[in-house]
């Protein structure tokens, strides 16, 4: 008892070392796996190998451009297969969400979608007009480059501070955890919207949250009865908030908009239909898919 009360009270004098040295010790074994050779595992050939950083508690993965880019996938019915393995195996750039084909490696999920628009001769545009096709490219940018960082923050930064044990929700090591948390802040210092109060952050999410549904109103998807590309994007993004909010702040932002919910119910169902397989039901049992 003695021995374990010395250890406690090392730890909480010695948090900031103890960090440190952890830190540094993840470190130095990432770099000492990256220097090991990668042995090329074989797929079959012609099927898009699409890298997930895995499978999450109730969406198909952590990450919204995985899911978007798998409801892609999905979409388009190209051949694929998901690999749950990008956490230790990413791409040349550095990218969690990435595919293989052939041997060929494309990185970050709008590439990964112009590869495979132009390998399998995909054109999702084709019935829409071109004012479509612009409003539906905004609205995806503002989503991956803006709403993207509100998530984030929210996600890592935030619901932490005020109480919500968002790692225990996504079974991740509280270093790990710690170490995406310091990260999410200063690329989003860089990027512009971390360097906004709390209060702001939330703002500006409940103003894209609510472009977002003014701009579906009462549409089945969001340039109309006919999905799109743009679709997936939202639909990666709002399943961060939809299945793996918690409970926190950004959660009860998103009630106040019953169409955005509606609409991932319905991507949901039209493109999904073994996502019972594909999530982990909370930790509870490794996803069948």
């Amino acid at each position: 008892m003695e021995s374990m009360n010395w250890i406690q009270k090392f730890l909480k004098t010695h948090c900031k070392e103890v960090f440190i040295t952890a830190t540094m010790g993840i470190i130095l074994v990432t770099v000492i796996r990256r220097r090991k050779k990668k042995v090329k595992k074989t797929y079959p050939p012609n099927t898009v190998i699409h890298h997930n950083v895995g499978r999450g508690p109730y969406a198909p993965s952590l990450t919204p451009f995985a899911v978007k880019l798998e409801t892609y996938l999905r979409m388009t019915k190209v051949p694929f297969m998901t690999e749950n393995d990008s956490a230790r195996n990413k791409s040349s750039k550095g990218k969690m969400t990435w595919i293989e084909y052939n041997g060929q490696e494309v990185a970050d999920s709008e590439f990964c979608i112009q590869f495979i628009n132009k390998t399998f001769n995909i054109d999702m545009d084709k019935n829409f007009s071109d004012e479509e096709i612009g409003a539906g490219r905004a609205i995806q940018r503002m989503v991956d480059e803006h709403l993207y960082w509100t998530v984030a923050l929210r996600r890592w930064v935030f619901d932490p501070e005020h109480g919500i044990d968002v790692k225990k929700h996504m079974k991740v090591p509280w270093i790990f955890f710690r170490i995406v948390g310091n990260m999410v802040k200063k690329q989003s210092y860089a990027q512009g919207v971390g360097r906004h109060t709390e209060e702001e952050v939330m703002q500006v999410m409940d103003e894209d949250l609510q472009a977002l549904s003014k701009f579906l109103g009462k549409k089945k998807f969001m340039l109309g009865e006919q999905a799109s590309q743009t679709d997936c994007a939202v639909f990666g993004m709002l399943s961060q908030i939809h299945w793996h909010s918690f409970g926190g702040a950004g959660e009860k932002l998103y009630k106040k908009y019953p169409n955005l919910s509606a609409f991932c119910e319905r991507m949901k169902a039209e493109f999904w239909p073994d996502w019972d397989d594909c999530i982990t039901h909370g930790g509870t049992r490794k996803a069948a898919k």
